[in-house]
């Protein structure tokens, strides 16, 4: 039996959502998520000082 047919026969691949942590490339997609959730957070909290320092220079 070819090799391509025996591995669409045989049992999946385990997959795995997050490489191991400690390895080079762990660490890479690891810092990359940290980054980017102190990104988001950096600019939620800009929306919210913009809003309210609009809203507290606006007489209405």
């Amino acid at each position: 039996m070819p090799r391509r047919v025996a591995a669409l026969l045989g049992p999946a691949p385990v997959a795995r959502a997050w490489p191991p942590a400690f390895t080079a490339v762990g660490l890479a997609v690891w810092g990359a998520a940290a980054g980017a959730t102190v990104s988001a957070l950096s600019s939620a909290n800009a929306a919210v000082t913009l809003f309210f320092a609009l809203k507290a220079a606006t007489p209405l």
